[in-house]
């Protein structure tokens, strides 16, 4: 049966599809460009370079980051590798520039589903870098991907961090989204280091202001880094806010922890529905949540829950609602106990 392409008149005269036009159905709408990544050895390639043209596909996420304007609304759009093969990369992936939105095609909210994850990427021996993702551009949008990276030292290399956002110097990946994506160490137990899956560093211009990460899963089960999210530098970042979140690691001792707040001003810290799993039922951190946490700089935990875990957070500073009151027993039979106030320090 012929296509639209061999009986419309635009399409016969050598027109291509306007890749606004393929991307409206999902909810994308931007006066920025739209560009494609996808691999060559995918066996629709040619046929889809030909519909959206070959200037707007390329074969690697860098390569296709790269093409993008800054500060435009510029998207660019993954498509999964056929047989949803993982895919190598040699070098970190760099987002420098401003209001870039980057995109799995047909993610779904459920970041280990089969089809909610669109590319899968991690660090080989031959072309090691400090981290799999660096993020210092502003406005950012990521979703929809999974990285998987080494952290720590190894055969293949020295990992500062699997997905990092800002550094000491460039402080400046504001309004950072994360959301429906998998950040993931890939290391054996015995090779996994201690870096952290993810860090978001700020030391000048007031730190990164705005982070949220929505439906994200940091982590890996086989190894504790320490911690799994890490709050860096000395000022933010501020307002970062996690929902839905899911944080895994597999605990050596009790000083291990799932997110470090950092020291630097953050005006409030939220996680939403979290879930702190640590898949050691023998060694339990003593809290979830470490740092010193500055005065008048809250941390609210609202709905968390943790599994192998003494505490959600133990500084004065952390809140948590609803509190749980009255025995463990009790706490298992019937779910929540109602504290005496609304809002108290863990």
């Amino acid at each position: 049966m012929p296509g639209f392409k061999d009986y419309d008149p635009f399409f016969m005269a050598g027109g291509k599809i306007d890749p606004l036009s393929e991307i409206r159905n999902a909810g994308i709408v931007t006066n920025g460009s739209v560009f494609w990544v996808k691999q060559v050895d995918d066996p629709d390639y040619t046929t889809f370079q030909d519909s959206v043209g070959a200037s707007a596909v390329r074969n690697s996420l860098q390569a296709g980051i790269d093409l993008v304007r800054s500060d435009t609304n510029d998207y660019v759009l993954v498509a999964p590798h056929t047989g949803g093969t993982i895919l190598t990369l040699g070098t970190a992936v760099d987002v420098n520039e401003d209001r870039v939105h980057i995109l799995g095609l047909g993610y779904k909210p459920v970041p280990q589903s089969y089809n909610g994850l669109a590319f899968q990427g991690f660090v080989v021996a031959t072309g090691n870098d400090t981290e799999l993702v660096m993020v210092t551009g502003a406005g950012v949008e990521i979703g929809g991907l999974r990285f998987l990276g080494t952290s720590g030292t190894d055969a293949t290399g020295t990992i500062t961090a699997t997905f990092r956002a800002g550094t000491a110097s460039t402080g400046t990946a504001h309004d950072l989204w994360l959301h429906d994506l998998q950040i993931e160490n890939n290391n054996a137990a015995a090779a996994g280091g201690t870096a952290p899956i993810f860090e978001i560093t700020g030391d000048v211009g007031g730190g990164i202001v705005g982070f949220r990460a929505d439906r994200c899963w940091f982590g890996n089960w086989s190894w504790a880094p320490t911690p799994v999210v890490n709050f860096a530098g000395t000022a933010g970042p501020t307002r970062a806010e996690f929902h839905d979140c899911t944080f895994v690691l597999d605990a050596q001792a009790t000083t291990d922890r799932f997110v470090t707040s950092g020291t630097g001003v953050t005006e409030y810290t939220v996680f939403e529905n979290p879930h702190f799993i640590n898949v050691t039922a023998g060694t339990a951190p003593a809290s979830a949540i470490v740092g010193a946490v500055l005065a008048d700089n809250p941390v609210l935990v609202h709905n968390g829950m943790g599994i192998n875990v003494t505490q959600i957070g133990t500084d004065t500073e952390v809140y948590k609602s609803p509190v749980a009151s009255g025995t463990a027993t009790s706490v298992r039979d019937y779910g929540i106990g109602v504290g005496s106030a609304a809002l108290i320090p863990v």
